[in-house]
């Protein structure tokens, strides 16, 4: 097993084109034909201004709040519930016209996007109020955390914080988990291939400054 833990800092940073925010890509599959893009891609952004989402024809999206006062998200022209720290992963299509209202100071967010008809992703929020054990399946690719925490995955443990991400490789595993604080919760994003796609290339995490 070749899990590990990748660092908030050690994700790769990069302002936005329009200036009002910063991504931090954790990991990424780039596309199989070399054409530059990913057919998924997962990322930190931190958001300090309202202003459109970009928008990622044929892909579709997942994004939820992990630090901040949250946002208020009109796709298609149609608002929708209020974003918060509190609130379930919101899914919605990447070519949908998206128009983010701040609700406060900066919000951390975290985005999952993959390729329509290529991949398809699911993030599931696991509350963690007291100590659990979890079993992971083999189509995690990644568990984010939201808060201090200390895991245990066979020989492995650490301490964990905010946007701290463990990059899974495709194996089942279980995971003890134990909040070091009131607000701890942490979020498994799941990748699979859909039926009848080649494999393509492998995935590339970013830990370049």
């Amino acid at each position: 097993m070749s899990l590990r833990i990748q660092r908030f800092d050690e994700h790769l940073k990069m302002p936005w084109k329009n200036g009002l925010g910063i991504t931090r890509e954790v990991i990424s599959r780039p596309t199989a034909d070399g054409s530059g893009g990913f057919d998924w891609r997962i990322s930190l952004a931190t958001v300090g201004a309202s202003g459109p989402f970009s928008v990622f024809a044929g892909i579709d999206r997942t994004i939820a709040v992990l630090q901040g006062d949250g946002m208020q998200l009109t796709v298609d022209g149609r608002r929708e519930q209020p974003l918060l720290v509190a609130s379930p992963p919101f899914a919605f299509s990447g070519d949908a016209e998206v128009q983010a209202d701040c609700l406060g100071g900066e919000t951390l967010d975290l985005n999952m996007m993959s390729r329509r008809g290529v991949f398809v992703h699911r993030m599931t929020k696991i509350a963690v109020s007291a100590a659990q054990t979890l079993s992971v399946s083999g189509d995690t690719v990644a568990i984010v955390f939201r808060g201090d925490a200390v895991v245990k995955i066979d020989s492995m443990r650490s301490d964990v914080r905010l946007g701290d991400i463990i990059i899974g490789d495709e194996t089942p595993f279980e995971i003890a988990v134990e909040p070091l604080g009131a607000d701890c919760a942490l979020y498994v994003i799941e990748v699979s291939a859909v039926a009848d796609q080649g494999s393509g290339s492998e995935p590339v995490a970013s830990t370049r400054p």
